[in-house]
């Protein structure tokens, strides 16, 4: 009888017994050697809440990632230039310190083209329709980068996260014109369409070949972060930091590189018109940096 009873009881309690071990296997928090990549959530949430208010024809999903140092940042003049979406990643070299990388890029070429009269044709057949070719070729880069470390105090399921680490990036713009109508001692003034946004070239019959719009801006500093990381599911965090940054920003001088017919010479020549000497500021303060509310995974 005692028999019987133990081996009920043994029945009884075994997948309790097994539930348990299997329970306390669950590894939540992240341990020496693991890899992470985190993700910024304020777009998904801003995607599920456009779902349920109507505005899904508008949604997207195009923000998904971790927010780039310069995100939300008025100190970079709003020319849309920096990356939007960096990647977010850590590596543990304890279950305590970790060093950790937030890496943006954008780089972009853009061409325009427009039809002008072909002054040649038409000094020979002034009824010609024949056509010639502008190009105006935009690029636009950006990239920012910030390398560090950090420590995580915690051996439940929310561990709070400190670090720091050193900043850099950079923003640039330029457009290049291509004409189709060539520049001569003849033909002095040639016809050549005029882009959008183009600025305005130097007086005496002088067209744009190069500027470089708004210049160069160049970022360096140092910063540091506090926040936190809850394990919803075994090494799968939410988290949410905050930044005090000291930075230091310069940029170049803006120019303008035109062609026209030098009255004075009797010739064709190329000029540089420096448009903008260059400024410079330094900065300290709060910034969003890696994601205000991020999810990292841990693998």
């Amino acid at each position: 009888m005692k028999k019987f009873i133990a081996i009920i009881l043994s029945a009884c309690l075994f997948p309790g017994i097994l539930w348990a071990e299997e329970k306390e296997k669950k590894q939540y928090l992240p341990e020496e050697g693991d890899w992470a990549l985190g993700i910024d959530v304020v777009p998904v949430l801003r995607y599920i809440g456009n779902a349920f208010n109507g505005t899904i024809g508008t949604n997207d999903l195009t923000h998904v990632g971790g927010s780039p140092f310069t995100s939300g940042s008025t100190n970079f003049r709003d020319r849309g230039l920096m990356p939007t979406v960096s990647i977010m990643g850590k590596y543990l070299l304890t279950d305590e310190w970790a060093i950790r990388a937030n890496i943006g890029l954008m780089l972009s070429g853009e061409n325009e083209k427009a039809y002008s009269t072909d002054d040649k044709a038409m000094l020979e057949n002034p009824l010609s329709e024949t056509k010639v070719i502008d190009k105006a070729h935009y690029s636009r880069n950006g990239m920012s980068l910030l390398l560090g470390a950090e420590y995580r105090k915690g051996s439940r399921r929310i561990q709070g996260v400190f670090g720091g680490g050193i900043l850099f990036a950079f923003q640039n713009n330029k457009s290049t014109y291509t004409w189709g109508n060539a520049l001569t001692e003849i033909n002095q003034s040639p016809t050549s369409h005029q882009f959008n946004n183009m600025p305005a070239a130097p007086v005496n019959g002088y067209r744009i070949l190069k500027e470089n719009g708004s210049g160069s801006d160049f970022y360096t500093g140092i910063t540091g972060s506090a926040g936190f990381e809850w394990f919803i599911a075994p090494k799968i965090a939410l988290g949410a930091e905050v930044n005090l940054s000291l930075y230091y920003v310069f940029g170049t001088q803006t120019y303008i590189e035109s062609e026209g017919y030098n009255r004075t010479s009797q010739k064709i020549e190329t000029r540089t018109d420096i448009d903008s000497p260059g400024d410079n500021g330094i900065y300290f303060g709060t910034e969003s940096l890696g994601g205000s509310l991020y999810m990292t995974f841990y693998f």
